[in-house]
């Protein structure tokens, strides 16, 4: 059953709301009972000090004036309808005889002159007979030693009306803040809701296979945006892979059934009764060569999948970039001053250091520089420069350059711009998987767009740009 209320309490954004209001609405309830009681205090505490002084002000007038003016200063007191209208006053002689005041009776038992009264020193609460009222109210006593006795006490309603309006306060403050606290919850609830519906629904569609879609771009840049965005970058790269797999295992099943059909179609052939020696020789010899080269084509996928699942971080050490491309300069110098090509290199810093694989490093940088070589006309210059926090790496040639449009196809797997020349397309798949796993970046340009520079001849500039160490890590 999806009733309202579950399919509200089934949100977690409408828990975790209400949770932290109740919980701010019960601090907020145990501050106002704090508050409360301290009020309290604070009345009890000026109505005892009120009593006292009244008590304080008539003794002295006892012992001045006798009892006859402490019997005139209680019938003024209580004449005089500005203060006499609460307060409430009792003289009694040792006998026990009322002799002032507008107490009639007391409830309790005992006489108050009487050593055996029940009543205690200090402030304290009984029920009096006023005019045929029974009025509640707050007392002190003093017996004198001539035997008299003066209770003087306040009636209770003022105090009592206080609390009791501090107390409907009290309720009324929490009954709002509850009906705010579930009315918030609605509210971000619904609000909550309305954030994630683009995300859910995205989420739903690309799961379904519709893997083009994207979250809408918000104009708020709250968590929600940030979110979408990194969702969206997450989307972009598993599309990226998808396709990549798709070409992928499209490419795979093209380059290996080719030369398992001709593979095959030799060795039927050499199995034929009257097929002659030399024939089976030679097919058994270019099926074990078609044989290595699937062997070989196998080992760089199985690598780049290694690579690119960061199996080979676990080598990682910290080594100078710098050095591993001088070393694979000086190693490509021969080849260069054969085909008669000018090879250059330059380095800010051979001093920085980064965290990673020297070897995988010095493969990708071979590779980079192998292409570079293969299509120079002239030149190719190696340079090495030092950011703040990266080092980028650049191999230009002065070759034709690749066209445009195929820029941004380049590393990915089986992908080749140029089919006349040797090669399984995968040589630029394991340099990006190479660079990726360091933590940086390949990017591939011409070189008269990089430069804009149309008297220059044109070129192709790799870029491999590394984080270094900071001087807090090394």
């Amino acid at each position: 059953m999806h009733s309202p209320i579950r399919r509200y309490w089934n949100s977690i954004a409408f828990r975790l709301t209400l949770n932290y209001g109740l919980l701010s609405l019960l601090t907020t309830l145990i501050l106002l009972l704090f508050t409360y009681t301290q009020v309290v205090n604070v009345l009890r505490t000026q109505l005892s000090s009120q009593i006292s002084h009244a008590h304080h002000r008539l003794s002295i007038m006892l012992d001045s004036g006798g009892v006859s003016a402490v019997m005139e200063a209680i019938d003024l007191a209580i004449a005089d309808e500005l203060d006499g209208g609460e307060d409430l006053y009792l003289l009694i002689d040792a006998d026990g005889h009322k002799l002032a005041g507008n107490i009639s009776a007391i409830s309790a038992g005992g006489m108050v002159g009487t050593s055996t009264s029940p009543y205690v020193s200090g402030l304290f609460d009984m029920a009096v007979d006023v005019g045929g009222r029974n009025v509640k109210g707050h007392f002190m006593r003093q017996v004198f030693s001539d035997g008299h006795a003066l209770v003087i006490g306040y009636e209770a309603g003022k105090v009592d009306r206080v609390n009791a309006m501090t107390l409907r306060g009290i309720g009324l403050a929490f009954l709002v803040a509850g009906l705010l606290v579930i009315l918030g919850s609605l509210v971000f609830r619904r609000e909550f809701e309305k954030r994630f519906k683009p995300l859910r629904a995205t989420a739903r569609q690309v799961g379904a296979g519709q893997l083009s879609l994207r979250i809408p771009h918000s104009q708020h840049a709250d968590e929600f945006s940030h979110l979408s965005h990194e969702v969206n970058a997450m989307l972009d790269r598993i599309e990226q892979l998808m396709n990549g797999v798709r070409d992928v295992s499209d490419t795979i099943a093209h380059d290996l059934r080719t030369p398992l059909m001709r593979t095959l179609g030799r060795l039927r052939s050499a199995q034929r009764p009257d097929a002659p020696r030399h024939e089976l020789a030679t097919a058994i010899d270019r099926s074990a060569k078609e044989i290595e080269q699937l062997n070989a084509l196998l080992g760089k996928l199985l690598h780049i999948s290694e690579l690119e699942a960061g199996v080979r971080r676990k080598s990682f050490t910290e080594c100078y970039p710098a050095k591993i491309a001088e070393d694979v300069v000086e190693l490509y110098s021969a080849l260069a001053e054969h085909k008669d090509l000018h090879l250059s290199f330059s380095a800010g810093n051979d001093a920085a250091m980064l965290y990673g694989d020297a070897q995988l490093l010095a493969n990708a940088f071979a590779n980079l520089l192998d292409n570079a070589l293969k299509y120079a006309n002239r030149h190719v210059r190696v340079t090495a420069i030092n950011n703040s926090d990266s080092i980028v790496f650049t191999f230009e040639d002065d070759g034709p350059g690749i066209a445009e449009d195929k820029l941004a196809r380049l590393g990915e797997r089986f992908y080749r711009p140029d089919a006349t020349h040797d090669g399984m397309g995968l040589g630029l798949a394991s340099v990006k998987a190479i660079v990726r796993l360091h933590g940086g970046e390949l990017s591939f340009v011409n070189r008269s767009s990089a430069r804009d520079n149309p008297g220059r001849p044109k070129g192709f500039v790799a870029c491999v740009r590394l984080p270094l160490l900071s001087s807090a890590e090394s």
